[in-house]
Order: structure tokens, then C-alpha cells, then sequence
């Protein structure tokens, strides 16, 4: 791995980022010590994962396991709309149990790009939005709601 760079860091279970950009940069490859679920809302190009690449468009959802050399090819004028959850892979054990492996979701047995269908997609974005919303407000039992949806999120996934 030392010949790709480390990036972010993760101090708590789980990270949820909504972000939009129009137009994106080159991004060189690097990996994480954590998993990587995206959702793409808005947007086509490619993903690389593990030296496979994948065609990506809105409604598919990536799934990079931690320390996974990864990269995003976006074109660079289009527009790109991605929720990105961070996950520590011990949270992810911790909380799997032996019938539902937490941490199958970023092997590449799924495959890295999930293509759900409209249904499953919409499924996907009420869990996620909620998800966003929760954890957006200062409210008392957040975290614990927060890891509520996380989970269903997961577990959805793990059931296509």
C-alpha cells in the first residue's frame, strides 16, 4: 500500500456526508482504513476499485472495503450529487450477527457497483435521507436512532 496514500481518518463509528459538486477534479488513488458506502444521486462516470472498473450512474451505490486502493472518473463538467457513509469495519463486526455479516457488503462477493432497481433505489434514499436528516439535528438519542438506520440501510443492501 505504501505506494498509494492514506486518507481520512475515522474517530467514530460512522460518518455521513450529502455533498454536490459541479464538475469534479482528478482524484488520485488511495485507500482507507474504513469501508466506503456511496450512493449516487446525480451523475455518470467511472469507479475503480481494487483494479476493476466499473461504469456508474445515478441510482447505483459503491461499496469499497477498507483498504481498498479506489478511485472516483468523474467527467469534470458534469454533475455529481453522492452520499457517502464512512464505517469503521469493527463497528461493522461488532454489530453483524452470524446469520447477517455486516462486513459482506464491502467483499467483493456483492461486486463493488450495486445496481438496485427504482423500488430498491427509492428504498436506499428514504433510509439514507433520514439517516441525514437524524443526524443533522441536536437532538437527544440521535446516535442512537442514527445507528438504527445505518443498519437498516445495511442490512437492505445485504438483502439485494
Amino acid at each position: 500500500m505504501a505506494e498509494y496514500e492514506k486518507r481520512g481518518y475515522l474517530l467514530e463509528n460512522f460518518r455521513l456526508s450529502h455533498l454536490r459538486t459541479e464538475g469534479t477534479k482528478p482524484v488520485d488513488y488511495h485507500y482507507h482504513e474504513f469501508c466506503k458506502l456511496l450512493i449516487l444521486n446525480t451523475g455518470t462516470g467511472g469507479y475503480v476499485v481494487d483494479s476493476l472498473r466499473y461504469q456508474i450512474q445515478s441510482g447505483n451505490v459503491v461499496l469499497v472495503d477498507c483498504n481498498s486502493v479506489h478511485r472516483p472518473e468523474f467527467d469534470e463538467n458534469s454533475d455529481y450529487e453522492r452520499t457517502i457513509i464512512y464505517i469503521d469495519p469493527g463497528f461493522l463486526q461488532r454489530e453483524s450477527t452470524p446469520e447477517c455479516n455486516l462486513l459482506a457488503c464491502f467483499s467483493s462477493e456483492l461486486g463493488h457497483v450495486l445496481q438496485p432497481n427504482e423500488q430498491q433505489f427509492r428504498q436506499l434514499l428514504d433510509i439514507s435521507n433520514r439517516l441525514e436528516s437524524e443526524l443533522a439535528q441536536q437532538r437527544p438519542g440521535r446516535e442512537i436512532i442514527g445507528k438504527a438506520l445505518l443498519m437498516e440501510l445495511l442490512v437492505t443492501i445485504h438483502r439485494f
